[in-house]
């Protein structure tokens, strides 16, 4: 019990810290005409919802850091990599593919999000493993670490599989979550074409760079979840879940904030498309590192046998 509440003391006590790092870096970075957009109701809102959304990252990152069988600066420049090619990297190179976005945006605007990122992600990361007490090696003797030591050949199928994967659920989740939505394709200078493959078509048609723009996102979110994968300590299916927690957690939180970019009904669409088909592609990601052929199970086996 003693260690519980010490636990929950110490989440608090980097909510507090997050909260101010976010409020520092988010008045330091936004240009003024974006934050004179800002009407007194959103503020208010904004101040009343911080401290949730700051409940749940410090969560989703103390859940991370204690169950991992890393530590100290090793485990600081992991969370770093996790937090801020999530949280900052991954969901702010999104608008850079719909120029009907950015062009709403004031002049700074992206720049002064990944700012305000790495003014967060740097020092939360940093005191978050030195807070939960992760700063020095664990007494228990550490078992050796074989997860992802594959061959060549499976990097390259399995990492071909991810980028496959990853665009089909990000279209799937776009179209039927996200683009159904009433008003949602004239926000972005577009139509439903009323199927998923038309939608495609229209894509192709349109934007065809974008499948090589996600096959790109796809890398990066196949580089983070492995991140994850080696420095986790559960079994294959809390590591898929920790994976789908952070792909969707940590990306998706702060969109509780009002946002004076987009349409409220436009937020709440993309909101959940990015909390379901995150967690989805973590989930699925994991199982596919995971996997392994009939004979190479049994090559493992006499390996270790032997």
């Amino acid at each position: 019990m003693k260690n519980f509440l010490l636990t929950i003391l110490r989440i608090v006590l980097l909510a507090v810290i997050y909260t101010v790092l976010f409020m520092v870096g988010t008045n330091l970075t936004t240009p003024p005409e974006l934050a004179a957009r800002m009407t007194p109701e959103d503020e208010l809102q904004a101040v009343s919802i911080i401290p949730i959304v700051a409940l749940v990252i410090t969560s989703t990152i103390a859940y991370l850091a204690l169950r991992s069988r890393w530590h100290g600066l090793k485990l600081s420049v992991a969370m770093f990599v996790v937090f801020f090619g999530i949280y900052t990297f991954l969901a702010q190179i999104e608008p850079l593919a719909f120029p009907t976005v950015t062009g709403q945006m004031p002049p700074g605007t992206i720049s002064g999000f990944f700012l305000a990122g790495l003014l967060l992600a740097l020092p939360f990361s940093l005191l978050s493993v030195w807070i939960l007490g992760k700063g020095s090696k664990d007494a228990l003797v550490e078992q050796p670490n074989t997860r992802l030591q594959m061959t060549a050949y499976e990097w390259m199928w399995k990492l071909i599989a991810a980028v496959i994967l990853y665009e089909v659920v990000y279209f799937t989740f776009g179209y039927y979550v996200a683009w159904r939505t009433p008003g949602l394709p004239e926000f972005y200078g577009g139509t439903d074409p009323g199927t998923f493959f038309g939608q495609l078509a229209n894509v192709v048609n349109e934007t065809p760079w974008l499948f090589l723009f996600q096959v790109f996102r796809g890398l990066v979110w196949t580089g983070i979840g492995c991140v994850i994968i080696r420095m986790h300590k559960g079994n294959w299916f809390e590591t898929s879940f920790a994976v789908g927690l952070a792909f969707s957690l940590l990306m998706s939180a702060t969109m509780l904030l009002p946002n004076p970019l987009m349409p409220q009904h436009v937020y709440r669409a993309h909101a959940i498309e990015l909390i379901s088909s995150n967690f989805v592609f973590g989930m699925l990601l994991v199982m596919l590192m995971f996997w392994r052929a009939p004979q190479q199970k049994a090559m493992q086996t006499e390996l270790h046998a032997g």
